[in-house]
């Protein structure tokens, strides 16, 4: 079973938005409960300090603590005061910033009462957490309620200490108060989350179907492709990586476009090529079958070259498909270029004496080595000079030249004429690609041979390139890299 895109984007939001939640309501409820107890627990620190003061006036007067320790009254009595100063006076000073509680601000706090008033926690009082250690924290006054945790107040006189405070924390757990102010807390950020999240999940949602909607189109864009339907346009303005996408399935499109009517193209062309040459063929066989020609050498040999021509045509079409299919398996061996070149040259001079081709020859005063198969680049040289014999105006002469430049070995084969137009020659090695002109070359589906030799010459990690000669013809420039350790300086 698929689960839609939108519907994947969809859950991991909801779950991101789960987890958030989930997270923020427990570090609210953490937070507020440790934010409470802070506030509490900071109001004892607060009193322990000025209380430490005061009591260090004490000391140094009575140079004891025994009018505490004997008067647990005025321990208290002591403790008690100084809370409610604090305690009144941070009340004052918090409703002043405010401009709460009738204070102007700026104007004078509100007297301290003069009885302290009568409050009772679970937890107990400020006094009745409080207890009074010697230097070496050996309780001189005992506390009415002891909690192991608990915060220390140094008591100092003239810079050494002369006792400690001890007052014990406060449990928020304990005040009924406080965890009803939390349960309701933690309702109201409940309500919050629940509608947030609900909000958060319909936004998901259409932002997964908006995430998703191009993705859609490029869906119904690639079948559309798929079938072959090339003339489709994918439209999606998100201006990110998408839209991106879309552009480049529509350049796909037009490239395979492009290529599929280069290819029919070719196909007429193949098809035109060889429909001649059949036509002739079966045209000279129904005629001697009816007794209306003989099979004379001279006929013979007009049908030998017919079908000659056929079989090429049909190698070409098996070497380009063999190559796009399995690739090459060169069968490569060091050879000295210039020997390799004179034999397939004199391959062909009876060839080109026929037809009245003049041969000029050029090369390298050094030998040039390089690695090569042997079989593949005869190919390649028979392909070019059938091309010249086939396509050359007679009489005209030939120019083959090998030189050494930058570690490579560059051959050229550059014929009289007639040339070809200077916009098709960047496209001659390519297979889907044929000109028409009024002249023999490049007509009625070239580039076979020629895509044959581009193959070749780029499996051996060289380059063939057309020009227009300085002669008046087309020059054809092949160049291989040299072996190392056989370049000339």
């Amino acid at each position: 079973m698929r689960l839609k895109l939108s519907y994947k984007l969809f859950l991991i939001n909801a779950g991101i938005i789960f987890a958030l939640t989930s997270v923020f309501v427990g570090l609210s409820y953490y937070v507020s409960k440790s934010m409470y107890s802070n506030a509490l627990n900071g109001i004892d620190l607060d009193v322990m300090e000025s209380l430490a003061a005061n009591l260090s006036e004490d000391y140094k007067k009575s140079g004891s603590w025994d009018a505490y320790v004997n008067d647990s009254a005025h321990w208290k009595q002591t403790a008690d005061n100084n809370f409610f100063s604090v305690f009144f006076a941070l009340m004052a000073k918090v409703a002043e910033s405010t401009g709460q509680g009738g204070v102007p601000p700026g104007g004078p706090m509100p007297p301290v009462p003069v009885e302290n008033p009568k409050w009772e926690f679970p937890f107990g009082t400020f006094s009745q957490r409080l207890s009074l250690l010697n230097p070496e924290k050996q309780p001189l006054i005992e506390p009415e309620i002891f909690n192991i945790d608990a915060s220390y107040q140094k008591i100092k006189l003239n810079g050494e200490i002369i006792g400690w405070l001890r007052v014990g924390r406060i449990n928020v757990d304990m005040l009924p108060l406080a965890q009803y102010f939390f349960d309701q807390q933690l309702r109201v950020v409940y309500g919050a989350a629940i509608v947030g999240g609900i909000i958060a999940a319909i936004l998901s949602f259409l932002l997964s179907r908006h995430i998703t909607a191009p993705i859609r189109d490029l869906t119904l864009g690639a079948k559309q492709i798929a079938r072959r339907n090339f003339q489709s346009v994918i439209k999606i303005n998100t201006r990110d990586e998408l839209q991106e996408l879309a552009e480049s399935f529509n350049t796909i499109s037009k490239e395979l476009e492009l290529h599929q009517t280069r290819q029919k193209q070719w196909l007429m062309d193949v098809s035109h090529e060889l429909k001649a040459p059949l036509t002739l063929l079966v045209g000279e066989v129904f005629a001697i079958c009816d007794n209306l020609s003989k099979c004379d050498d001279t006929t013979a040999s007009f049908l030998q070259n017919e079908v000659k021509h056929i079989k090429r045509m049909a190698d070409d079409l098996y070497q380009l498909c063999q190559m796009d299919e399995v690739g090459f398996n060169l069968n490569q061996q060091m050879i000295e270029l210039q020997p390799f070149l004179e034999y397939q040259v004199r391959r062909y001079a009876d060839k080109f004496n026929t037809h009245n081709i003049q041969l000029n020859e050029s090369y390298a005063t050094d030998p040039i080595y390089l690695e090569v198969d042997c079989d593949r680049l005869s190919q390649v040289l028979s392909n070019i000079f059938e091309n010249c014999l086939r396509y050359m105006d007679s009489p005209g002469e030939l120019w083959i030249g090998l030189e050494q430049s930058n570690a490579k070995a560059v051959l050229t084969v550059e014929d009289s004429g007639p040339g070809v137009a200077e916009d098709s020659l960047v496209k001659l090695f390519d297979r889907h690609f044929s000109v028409h002109t009024d002249g023999r070359r490049a007509s009625g589906g070239a580039g076979l041979g020629l895509a044959i030799c581009k193959e070749i010459i780029t499996a051996h990690g060289g380059e063939i390139s057309a020009v227009s000669g300085r002669r008046g013809g087309l020059c054809i420039r092949i160049s291989l890299p040299l072996k190392k350790g056989y370049v000339h300086e």
